[in-house]
């Protein structure tokens, strides 16, 4: 019998008790973000098994009666009261009542202005967006843990090599609105891509420091404190542009950064925040440990840290990796090509979701997940392994 996966946290370092998960955004607020139609109700999937019995809003395609009992049998423990929606108006229309019912919105970004009331949201949107803005690093982290960076008032003085962010009070993520540069052209070319993006007068120059190792380091703030969640490993496909996440015991975020993220999470605390947040910290080759992004919001590796640890105890395993991935095939042949991985109990599936359901999806069926392993090596031959079962033609 699969062994159920639990976070290993209390529940109120994840939600107040009058939270809803509600995801769906719009188009106009994730600008930044790179998102597209399919994202909209995609996102909406994410979290299944970590919101206990909490109101969950979730598009009809992440939550088919065969996705839920595929999750399941898994090991996911999916109790929540899941309100599904096909359309838009649904939603907005499923969402209102939640309003009514006494609930607000746990929402990963701000709802789009004026469609719900100002309480809507568990975290006030100002708050939301002083917290995420990365000009304002300094309001939760000491100068000794933040990288050299500036505002920038005069773009010729700029030298490369050098990081190019958005700063301001704009919702990002992915490393979308993150531009490393070596080379003046670069960031020429990086100033002409941010105006094009009308982001252009709220950007930050951070100083390219050599890191060693860099993670996504989680927290929970309650009405009465915050709790350390866990850090997954950050994998880079390029300087700035995260791939992956990875979480090894034996490169695990040290004991001061833990503490750092802790005093920052107890800062925003104290503003109002709660919930889910995390922190990217880097350690440098001199050993300075440093915070580069605040993340005030679930993230891609949230599912991934919550569960790690009741995963790989089950399976007697030490290793996770994030896997995600998406193939123009029906549904049923998606979840028998992954059957046999989560029977052999190397593979945790944490979002499903059906193509043919969601006509931004133009048939395309999407799934997410992590791959478990007794080492790095053995986890990433098993995402390569899996990556190629879910590419071969149907």
């Amino acid at each position: 019998m699969t062994r159920r996966l639990i976070p290993d946290v209390p529940e109120a370092a994840l939600y107040p008790p009058d939270g809803a998960w509600m995801a769906r955004t719009d188009l106009q607020t994730t600008r930044l973000l790179g998102y597209s139609r399919l994202n909209l109700d995609a996102v909406t999937g994410h979290f299944m098994g970590l919101f206990g019995r909490q109101p969950c809003l979730r598009h009809a395609a992440t939550a088919t009666p065969e996705i839920l009992s595929f999750l399941t049998d898994a090991g996911l423990v999916i109790k929540e009261d899941m309100r599904l929606y096909r359309t838009e108006e649904e939603a907005v229309a499923a969402a209102n009542t939640l309003l009514r019912e006494g609930y607000r919105f746990i929402a990963p970004y701000p709802q789009p202005a004026g469609l719900y009331p100002e309480d809507a949201p568990v975290v006030p949107t100002a708050l939301w967006y002083r917290l995420n803005a990365k000009a304002r690093m300094s309001d939760l982290v000491a100068a000794d843990h933040l990288a050299p960076r500036q505002t920038i008032a005069d773009p010729a003085g700029l030298r490369a090599p050098v990081y190019l962010k958005a700063g301001g009070d704009v919702v990002t993520g992915w490393g979308y609105t993150v531009r490393y540069c070596e080379t003046s052209q670069q960031i020429n070319d990086a100033l002409d891509w941010f105006a094009t993006l009308g982001a252009a007068d709220d950007l930050i120059a951070e100083e390219a420091m050599d890191v060693v190792t860099c993670w996504c380091a989680h927290i929970g703030c309650s009405d009465d404190t915050t709790y350390y969640l866990g850090a997954a490993e950050q994998t880079f496909a390029a300087p700035g542009q995260q791939d992956g996440s990875v979480i090894d015991p034996d490169r695990a975020l040290p004991l001061a950064g833990q503490k750092l993220v802790l005093a920052a999470g107890e800062a925003a605390r104290a503003m109002g925040y709660r919930g889910i947040a995390a922190l990217d910290v880097g350690v440098t080759t001199n050993g300075r440990l440093i915070a580069f992004d605040p993340n005030f919001r679930v993230n891609a590796s949230t599912s991934q840290v919550l569960l790690h640890h009741a995963a790989v105890q089950a399976r007697a395993l030490r290793v996770s990796q994030l896997v995600a991935g998406a193939c123009d095939l029906p549904l049923a042949e998606v979840l028998a090509r992954l059957e046999g991985p989560v029977r052999d109990g190397w593979f945790v599936p944490t979002r499903l979701l059906d193509g043919a359901l969601l006509p931004a999806a133009e048939g395309t069926s999407l799934w997410t997940g992590f791959v478990l392993g007794l080492d790095r090596e053995e986890a990433a031959a098993r995402n390569h392994t899996l990556s190629e079962m879910m590419r071969a033609e149907g």
